[in-house]
């Protein structure tokens, strides 16, 4: 059904060819394609003015998306050819929509297609009949063809292979499956599991923010995935090599990353509608300790104090019994005009659809709700009877700490030994006249910056060993805690003291707001660590052992107590 009237000298024709990596693996280069035309064109005596090709181009781009494509187009709307050869139509794209649209901007300037190996040319009637048949049929080949490639890729996700994807730091890849990399790293003497399981040690036992591990690990010189793979990104049309640091988002991802607990969640970043398949890897890392990691990483992130004005005793702790949300301080003009501080929920600073809308639980006056907190640490310290037989359960802690702190602090040694040795290979440098001054004091000014870090937190370990050496005599009887804590508790405390006493006894702070139709009132339920329950209303108290944490409710202050407390908070 070829159309040879127009053909052979009278016409200006060019090549168009295209393949894509995909078609490279099955098919060979774009070099077939161009000695194909020349065969045909010496049979058909028709000659190739220009060729214009894009190698390793997907189809599913328009044309007008492609190097040569867009070229192509742009010459045919200057009248430069009137014919366009094809080896076959999907060389135009892959889908029908591409495809179409292809011929109909080529055509809209004049330009007829004919493919070399199809029996059509949009020279007539019948021969775009048939380009629409055809680009159908390449649409449902290319769909076939994907559904064949995703039932496979699924199945050797359930299988548990690791289907392409960066290899997640702390694993490596062997016979297409995961395993723990547990050999030290070159040019370093932690392997990747260790390092992980620090990670997950600092932010777990030592609430380390992913800032704070980040410039640890730089410290220690720990090589990130891109290092210690030799990896390279994009810039521009190169490629090159990574700072090589550690950044808190890297930290974060690794946190986050439910691969550390052995699960896994294949298809789930694909920007296609797809089944989600979930499969187990070996793990890393305790599932306890992954849940409790995600939890501190969530109090960092609600306790960052970057844009705090005032100091909130109770920040991060104070949780609405309404909506869930977690209140967070500010502060309103009082009558005096002077600003008054208060924690309102999170739910009446932001709208949450027509469905929920905003949250209206009441205010809690900041210095009414803090000293209310304060005073029972107080009583509990002062009178420890109550609690003491429960609470010994809670403080008791695993002689393992000492262990790991001993062994950092070892691997903290070594690398501060390997700074030395940095210093001095920097100024061997200098003196053979490799590097300039300028170098120099750059490089030693980095070697000092990292140095001090590991110092201070070789300090800090120290200081740990030391509180868990004397801890140990204390866990015999839980009243040295107590003790201790009566010692730290004094008139003039300090601020920053004072907050690591309440995170230590206090888990929350609940506030359930009820709405009677005329004022809004507010019960306070306080959340302790100790395994006891002891609920306040008004002035009665009740204690009940056996839970697995204390429970106290009081009515705010302005309700309890009209001359403590003169001024309510506002209602927003």
């Amino acid at each position: 059904m070829f159309n040879f009237k127009n053909q052979g000298s009278e016409l200006k024709a060019v090549l168009y060819g295209r393949v894509s990596s995909e078609d490279q693996a099955e098919r060979g280069t774009i070099q077939n394609q161009i000695e194909f035309s020349t065969k045909y064109c010496d049979l058909h005596k028709i000659n190739i003015d220009e060729q214009y090709l894009d190698d390793g181009v997907t189809g599913t781009l328009p044309l007008e998306e492609r190097g040569d494509g867009l070229r192509l187009i742009e010459d045919a709307k200057a009248g430069k050819f009137s014919l366009v050869l094809i080896y076959r139509l999907d060389r135009l794209g892959r889908t029908a929509r591409v495809i179409l649209n292809a011929i109909h901007e080529l055509e809209g300037h004049g330009v007829q297609v004919r493919s070399m190996t199809e029996p059509f040319d949009t020279g007539d009637p019948s021969g775009r009949f048939l380009v629409t048949i055809l680009a159908g049929v390449a649409d449902l080949d290319r769909s076939s063809t994907l559904d064949r490639l995703w039932n496979g890729a699924n199945r050797a996700a359930r299988e548990g292979k690791w289907l392409g994807g960066i290899v997640p730091f702390g694993y490596l890849k062997e016979d297409a499956y995961l395993i723990p990399s547990i050999e030290p790293m070159r040019g370093f003497y932690m392997s990747e599991v260790e390092v992980v399981s620090m990670v997950y040690r600092l932010t777990v036992e030592e609430h380390m923010s992913t800032k704070k591990i980040a410039d640890y690990l730089n410290s220690l010189g720990v090589p990130p995935s891109y290092t210690k793979d030799g990896r390279q990104i994009d810039k521009g049309k190169r490629k090159e090599n990574t700072a090589g640091i550690w950044r808190p988002g890297r930290v974060r991802g690794m946190i986050v990353n439910t691969t550390y607990k052995g699960i896994h969640e294949y298809g789930r970043r694909s920007k296609k509608q797809r089944e989600i398949i979930s499969r187990e890897f070996p793990s890393i890392v305790d599932v306890d300790v992954w849940e409790r990691a995600q939890e501190v990483l969530h109090e960092n992130q609600i306790g960052a104090m970057r844009n705090a004005k005032r100091k909130y005793l109770l920040r991060s702790l104070v949780k609405c019994g309404s909506c869930g949300l977690s209140y967070c301080g500010t502060s309103y003009t009082g009558p005096s005009g002077l600003p008054k501080g208060y924690y309102v929920c999170n739910g009446k600073l932001a709208y949450h659809g027509p469905d929920m809308g905003k949250c209206n639980s009441k205010n809690i006056p900041q210095a009414w709700v803090e000293e209310l907190v304060w005073s029972d640490i107080i009583r509990f310290v002062n009178d420890p009877d109550e609690v003491l037989q429960t609470l010994k359960q809670d403080v008791v802690k695993s002689k393992s700490n000492l262990d790991q702190f001993s062994d950092e602090k070892e691997i903290i040694g070594k690398a501060l030994k390997q700074k030395e040795t940095e210093k001095h290979s920097i100024l061997d440098l200098f003196r053979k006249n490799l590097i300039n001054s300028v170098d120099v004091e750059q490089q030693l000014k980095k070697i000092a910056d990292e140095a001090m870090q590991l110092a201070n937190r070789f300090t800090e370990l120290s200081q740990n060993i030391q509180t868990e050496e004397v801890m140990e005599d204390k866990f015999m009887g839980i009243t040295e805690l107590l003790n201790q804590l009566r010692l730290r508790i004094h008139d003039d405390i300090p601020w920053e003291e004072k907050r690591d006493i309440v995170k230590m006894l206090v888990r929350r702070v609940v506030v359930n707001t009820k709405n009677d139709g005329t004022s809004p009132s507010a019960t306070v339920s306080i959340e302790y660590t100790f395994s006891q329950v002891v609920i306040h209303t008004d002035k009665r108290a009740v204690y009940n052992l056996g839970m697995v944490y204390i429970k106290k409710e009081a009515l705010p202050a302005w309700r309890l107590s009209k001359s403590s407390i003169s001024e309510t908070s506002p209602i927003i």
